[in-house]
């Protein structure tokens, strides 16, 4: 079997390729570094080392990368790909679309009859499906009508941190990863890869994806924010601090009552998931950096994302969300000057005020801006 991956970095490496490769797929990685890919084909074979409380590494091998500007050997490696997956960032998935439509285009006239899935991995509600919209060429039903056809557009939710965890490397393209992971794939959407190994196939995956973007995504923004502000570095610093593991167990509370609400969740299942979450946040092998966490605060603090969204679903049900409102507070007290997006939400905040902000950014009525906005002002 032949899979195609864009994205080559730690969660490319570190969590898809890992499980293709053991599950018997010759992986190409498609990516936009030049020296990433001359690595990677230089040697043929990473480590995966997991962190947790053994350490282990393992090798991965039966690999091979394409630079995403050499395109005829890309097309080549999509026309006869039995997968396609995508960990490239949420933001670049509508331009990832248009670059793949004339690849497939490709693929049609020359393999067009072979089924083919693609999944787009990120940290985002139904990311394939942002993905498919931006393949689907509007003026050409012949071309769209093969894609429903003959593709699979499965949503996905992952879960497995990568931090950029300094570690004694055999080789560059080496990655350190946590021993826990989560792969959960909508299964009546799958054409052709039903048996990728330890994968979880699950007809709705709605209760995972807003499981895992609000309790694990939306807590560990939390603690990035919240432990940024008191001058910590790392996760595992942070969440030790009495005050900040208050405020997670509260975000944890009304985030799991939302969820149990909306989806019938049970939420003793939900609290042990949170649980074993603060767990993984404490994890010092990991080394994992608050700035990395929290970097690209427009995005996170955005109406579909880790944050606004349980917001928005406790206000639904009439449930408490203090904790929630507070973490989006200290989302917008986020500046690093390394950060480009964090640099345009400090000015976002001079030009429009806070409440301006709020209302610009996370797409909030004027009622829940003017609470964040009190909020923000008791954090400075």
């Amino acid at each position: 079997m032949e899979a195609v991956h864009f994205g080559a970095g730690n969660i490319g490496r570190g969590f898809i390729g890992y499980l293709l490769t053991k599950s018997g797929y010759h992986v190409t990685f498609a990516d936009i570094s030049a020296p990433l890919v001359e690595d990677l084909n230089q040697f043929g074979r990473y480590h995966v080392e997991t962190l947790g409380s053994v350490r282990k590494q393992e090798e991965i091998s039966g690999i091979c990368a394409i630079r995403t500007d050499d395109v005829e050997t890309l097309e080549r490696s999509v026309i006869r790909a039995d997968l396609i997956t995508l960990s490239i960032g949420a933001n670049h998935l509508e331009q990832a679309g248009k670059a793949l439509r004339p690849l497939l285009m490709a693929r049609k006239e020359k393999n067009g009859a072979a089924r083919l899935d693609i999944i787009a991995c990120e940290n985002a509600l139904c990311a394939t499906d942002i993905l498919c919209k931006a393949l689907k060429e509007p003026e050409d039903d012949e071309f769209n009508a093969y894609l429903s056809e003959t593709v699979g557009f499965p949503n996905c939710a992952v879960d497995r941190i990568v931090p950029n965890a300094a570690m004694q490397k055999e080789l560059p393209v080496d990655v350190v990863v946590e021993d826990f992971f989560e792969w959960d794939i909508e299964s009546g959407k799958v054409r052709r890869n039903r048996e990728i190994a330890n994968v979880n196939y699950v007809e709705n995956l709605a209760p995972y994806l807003e499981r895992k973007l609000f309790m694990l995504n939306g807590a560990h923004a939390a603690v990035a924010y919240l432990g940024c502000r008191r001058g910590y570095r790392f996760v595992h610093e942070a969440i030790l601090d009495q005050s900040i593991l208050k405020e997670v167990h509260g975000f944890h509370r009304e985030a799991l009552a939302a969820l149990s609400k909306k989806h019938g969740l049970s939420v003793e299942d939900l609290t042990k998931y949170a649980d074993q979450l603060v767990r993984r946040f404490q994890n010092s092998y990991l080394q994992d950096e608050l700035c990395r966490v929290g970097r690209d605060p427009i995005r996170k603090l955005s109406n579909r994302e880790r944050l606004v969204s349980p917001l928005l679903l406790c206000e639904k049900y009439r449930l408490p969300d203090n904790s929630i409102l507070k973490a989006i507070a200290a989302g917008y007290t986020f500046d690093r000057k390394e950060d480009a997006a964090s640099v345009e939400m400090q000015k976002c905040i001079s030009n429009l005020g806070i409440e301006g902000a709020v209302h610009k950014i996370s797409g909030l009525d004027e009622k829940l801006a003017e609470r964040v906005a009190k909020l923000y002002l008791l954090l400075q």
